[in-house]
Order: C-alpha cells, then structure tokens, then sequence
C-alpha cells in the first residue's frame, strides 16, 4: 500500500522541512503540498535528510486534485470544535485500517491542515475517515510536523 501525506495550505517552511523529515525517518515518500504560503519552502533547512523528499514533493492548488488517485483520504483534527460527520479513528489505529488495503495496489492519503486553521470543514467532510491523536484536552492542538512525526511512527507499523 503506498500513502501520500498531503499538507494543505502550510504557512511556515521549517514545518514542512520538519514534516519531510519525519516521513524520510519512518520509510514515507510521498509528499504533496496543496496551496502553500510563499517563501520558498523547498530549500527548508530543517529537511535534515529529507532534501530529496521537498525537491520531489508535488504541489497542487487543491486537495481534490492531490487525492485524486487514493482510495482512502484521511483528514487529521483535534475533532475538539467541530460536530464531526465522519467516522473517527486514533492515530494508534491507523495501522488496523489501513491493513486492509491492497499492497502495492491501493493508495490512501493523509492530510494535515494549516498551523493557523487547521482542516476545513468542508475538507473534513470529504475525507473516508478522521483521525485524532490523543492529547491533553486542555491543549489538543499540535505542530503540523509534530502530527506528522506521530502518524508517521504509526504507519511505520504496517506491515
């Protein structure tokens, strides 16, 4: 099974530098970033042996058009503000869902929303599945590359 991790509309370079990093050090290759802020954020200095995954990584104006070939699209939340219409899984259950899709032949993609805003609604609302990562409830929000580093280990334990 392959997975595309989609960053969706990011503002700060470092973190998607962090984010490719965290995907090389977990075995993860698949890059795509959907309408990201300017500056340059393919020359992130904190890629530290990830260079190679920012120079690869494809952009997209929109989500539907990064997606367009997955099966299965994930959308991460802290599920904390919102009535969530989807069904909602922890990141530690990532592995069991996505154990079933076909390897080799399907593709599954995991977007990871803004640090300012996160996911939108309507973006949710078009993912198969939400997944949340337990935290704190009096701070459930994360640093997009630390999400990344977490749902990255996780996935490390496909089989």
């Amino acid at each position: 099974m392959h997975i595309r991790f989609v960053l969706v509309r990011p503002r700060d370079p470092v973190n998607i530098g962090s984010a490719a990093r965290a995907m090389a050090n977990f075995g993860f290759s698949d890059l795509a970033v959907v309408a990201p802020y300017e500056p340059i954020w393919r020359e992130a200095v904190s890629a530290v042996g990830a260079e190679h995954l920012l120079k690869q990584a494809k952009t997209f104006a929109t989500v539907q058009e990064a997606t367009a070939d997955c099966h299965l699209v994930l959308g991460t939340t802290t599920g904390r503000r919102r009535v969530l219409q989807k069904p909602v899984i922890t990141s530690p259950e990532l592995p069991c869902l996505l154990a079933g899709l076909k390897k080799g032949e399907e593709k599954a993609a995991i977007l990871f929303g803004s640090e300012k805003t996160g996911l939108s609604k309507n973006i949710l609302d078009g993912c198969n599945y939400l997944v949340t990562i337990p935290t704190e409830p009096l701070c459930p929000s994360m640093n997009l590359a630390q999400a990344v580093v977490i749902c990255s280990y996780e996935l490390s334990k496909l089989p």
